[in-house]
């Protein structure tokens, strides 16, 4: 927690709110309550199993309040000081209220975050008495979007772990496996290796070349077995640390045809060239997706990325979520600024023959990009 820096994301949520004239912003566990404090609440799951007191009461100047319940951190461990345990059972509305006055709360607008229990905001509505109530969504967007230095590292370690649990469960796949079998382990393999959680529930996608065509591509039977022929399309990603990887490669199972291998290629040097180009102020955000396609284009493929991917949309950024804005999408104009981390998510589809998947972490840098996953780009057939 020490090489966070929570002072510039207090100081930048409080210049926010004197923006939108916001004088109190509230967040109970959730994504942006993590970021906030440093506590590591179970937000992404089991939320009825933590507590409703876990809250951070922020005011538009000043010092916030932590309130908590249950074992979230020791105070001795915050980087903020003013925290009320309190303990089970006891009255929350006193908490609420003592809280409120030691703020000095004299009324005026207030911006309340997603994850807050009903029984919570019902006592700050009380008590915050002729507020003017709005979303805290999207207060701190523009903080999260840059990565701290030390976010960065917590990155790149979860997306090391991922290439190694990927390469652990791509070189032990065999005849017959299903895609159950294969999800189930990646995610028992992950926490293994010291996973604290995934970020989405894992994807091992089997396409047979030369099966029926449909819209969507994933009709093999769950629980029919790997035979020679067929595309793995893998979307992946675990937790560590509070932060996320999102990982996706396609594997192809016996002899591939030229054109399937030949698109797998294409589609893995239309990212790495892209991400090549990729620097601090090099391109914008809609930038990304016209030279993914423009490269394809130029291998004969560029059909099929367009047949899937008609948004224009090709990733998104990630940290504490998986997806987190800006999404890279055509209407986002963003210039790329160093400590920007993203998915690059592109996805070439030929109904009936394969769904192939290139995804990889990328850190903007002032001079170049990083690729923070790193797994094998040459390996395709197994």
């Amino acid at each position: 927690m020490a090489d966070m820096n929570y002072r510039r994301r207090l100081t930048g949520l409080q210049e926010k709110m004197e923006e939108l004239g916001i004088d109190l912003a509230v967040y109970g566990s959730c994504q942006n309550f993590q970021y906030l404090t440093g506590l590591l609440t179970e937000w992404r799951r089991g939320v009825d199993l933590q507590s409703p007191v876990n809250n951070v009461f922020v005011p538009v100047e000043g010092e916030p309040i932590l309130t908590k319940g249950g074992s979230p951190g020791s105070p001795e461990d915050l980087w903020i000081k003013d925290v009320r345990d309190v303990e089970r059972g006891a009255s929350y509305k006193e908490t609420v209220e003592e809280v409120v006055a030691d703020l000095d709360w004299s009324g005026g607008s207030v911006a309340v975050g997603d994850h807050i229990w009903g029984s919570t905001w019902i006592e700050v509505a009380r008590t915050l008495g002729g507020a003017k109530f709005r979303s805290a969504k999207g207060l701190m967007d523009h903080l999260r979007m840059i990565k701290e230095p030390a976010e960065i590292e917590l990155l790149r370690k979860v997306g090391k772990l991922t290439d190694e649990v990927m390469g652990k469960i791509i070189s032990g796949i065999k005849e017959g496996d299903t895609q159950r079998d294969l999800q189930v382990d990646i995610e028992a393999t992950a926490r293994k290796m010291g996973a604290k959680d995934i970020s989405f529930g894992p994807t091992a996608g089997f396409v047979k070349s030369g099966s029926e065509p449909s819209e969507n591509p994933f009709t093999y039977p769950k629980d029919e077995g790997l035979v020679e022929g067929t595309s793995i399309a893998f979307d992946i990603g675990f937790v560590m640390d509070g932060y996320c990887s999102d990982w996706g490669r396609s594997m192809y199972w016996g002899p591939a045809d030229e054109g399937v291998s030949k698109g797998y290629e294409s589609l893995m040097n239309a990212v790495v060239e892209t991400v090549d180009k990729m620097y601090a102020g090099s391109m914008r955000v809609c930038d990304l997706f016209p030279s993914i396609e423009e490269s394809l284009d130029g291998a004969g493929y560029g059909d099929f990325l367009r047949a899937r991917l008609k948004t224009g949309n090709v990733g998104h950024q990630i940290g504490v979520e998986v997806h987190e804005p800006p999404w890279l999408k055509p209407e986002n104009e963003h210039l790329l600024e160093a400590g920007m981390v993203m998915c690059l998510e592109p996805k070439l589809l030929n109904h009936g023959e394969y769904y192939l998947r290139v995804e990889d972490m990328v850190l903007v840098k002032g001079d170049k990009a990083e690729f923070l996953t790193n797994y094998d780009r040459e390996q395709f057939q197994l």
